[in-house]
């Protein structure tokens, strides 16, 4: 009896001690499926039955009894219309639904792309993504197979190559320029995902993530990349100093009348310059938070002295017979200079100069 017995199956599970299996056939060694057999599927786990070759019944995560009334697709391809109660034969495929990350791609051979300045280049790029099984009903049929035992590696065998000639027509798509595929190599893999993903989802999969880590170019094109982001950085420093100096000679002329909407275009234009490249590093924010501290300041510097009136023209404090400045509003002023002073926006000879000025006002 105790050989009868072995001859049916009774428990059906699959303890997954890998981590490069996506399917795996549960052996079955000739032997029949007991009716009322018990099948556990775990987390992160899909099981499918497969009859003469079709897919039939799949199970998710859970404990299943293997029944007729548990198995409809299994019962109409054996034609149980009545209920069956003997053993029966069937393959069961575990096909594992957790996340394989770190998966690494590469372009063995240079890839061509197409460039407006530099015409045809020659690149090679490198990099991780991840995936994970979306439909197992779909992977089995259009990748596994009959194979008892699939794995990552078989699949990165078949993908590498799909995967480069994927992200080459992407890059194409993207319209991405040579320096921008250079200098933006970390945010391409975010813009070229939803381009991949329709190869992923025709065989059942879902490309998680996919991360450009490093672009190489032919060296005479970098050196030509780097000698346009030099000299780049060396005019955007050049016009950021005589930007400041320009206002510090607005700052240093604030008794006088200074057309408000050419301030601001100006005010505008060096904030312009700090948001043109906020992925750079820290330095283009600071230089537009500084702008937008100063055009503040000088506003409620020339508010204080009369300079301003909301909703009219700049117009400069009425002197020799005009209404003259209160203390308070000298007070103010008095206090928004060494504002300026301190920030290094005035010099110390244009600050004692302008506070000379107003004190005689007192």
């Amino acid at each position: 009896m105790d050989f009868i017995k072995g001859q049916f199956i009774e428990i059906i599970e699959w303890v997954d001690d890998s981590r490069d299996t996506i399917v795996w056939k549960f052996p079955d060694t000739d032997r029949e499926i007991k009716m009322g057999a018990q099948l556990t599927v775990r987390d992160s786990q899909v099981a499918i039955f497969i009859n003469e070759g079709k897919v039939a019944d799949v199970y998710g995560p859970g404990r299943h009894e293997l029944v007729t009334r548990n198995m409809p697709i299994m019962s109409d391809l054996k034609g149980w219309k009545y209920g069956f109660n003997s053993p029966f034969r069937a393959d069961v495929y575990f096909v594992s639904t957790r996340q394989f990350a770190n998966m690494r791609w590469g372009t063995k051979q240079p890839i061509m792309v197409s460039d407006p300045e530099f015409s045809m280049v020659q690149l090679r790029a490198f990099g991780t993504f991840s995936f994970q099984v979306s439909d197992a009903k779909v992977f089995f049929a259009q990748f596994a197979g009959t194979d008892s035992r699939v794995t990552t590696d078989e699949l990165l065998e078949h993908f590498r190559s799909q995967v480069v000639t994927e992200f080459s027509n992407a890059l194409k798509k993207s319209g991405k320029t040579i320096a921008e595929i250079n200098f933006r190599s970390g945010e391409l893999g975010a813009e070229l995902l939803p381009i991949l993903q329709p190869q992923f989802d025709s065989i059942g999969l879902k490309l998680l993530t996919f991360n450009v880590e490093s672009v190489s170019l032919p060296d005479e094109i970098m050196a030509e990349l780097n000698k346009q982001d030099l000299e780049y950085r060396q005019k955007k420093r050049t016009m950021t100093l005589e930007q400041e100096l320009e206002l510090q000679k607005l700052m240093a002329k604030a008794n006088i009348s200074q057309n408000i909407g050419d301030m601001q275009k100006f005010m505008q234009m060096q904030a312009a310059v700090g948001m043109e490249n906020p992925g750079s590093g820290g330095g283009d924010m600071s230089d537009m938070a500084k702008a937008m501290m100063q055009m503040n300041m000088m506003q409620q510097m020339m508010q204080n002295s009369g300079m301003m009136n909301p909703g009219t023209a700049t117009q400069a404090p009425k002197s020799n017979g005009g209404e003259a400045m209160s203390k308070d509003q000298i007070m103010a002023l008095l206090k928004e200079l060494g504002e300026l002073k301190t920030a290094g926006i005035l010099t110390e000879e244009e600050f004692n100069t302008k506070k000379a000025e107003l004190l005689a006002k007192l």
